[in-house]
């Protein structure tokens, strides 16, 4: 069955949180401070999407 739109912005949510959890790893084993702050960057734009997928979803209407 092909999915709807809620279905892949759900799909797309739960890979921004695999992204973070990535992420947040990745911090914790980083050595060099420009990389760790590039990692951070990286994590504060996928908390943002996280957040726009959430609205997105608690706003959806079927």
């Amino acid at each position: 069955m092909e999915k709807n739109a809620r279905q892949h912005v759900e799909d797309v949510y739960h890979k921004l949180q695999t992204s973070r959890t990535s992420l947040t790893e990745a911090i914790s084993t980083v050595e060099k401070e420009e990389n760790r702050q590039q990692i951070q960057n990286t994590l504060n734009a996928v908390q943002s999407a996280l957040q726009t997928a959430t609205d997105t979803l608690s706003n959806y209407t079927e």
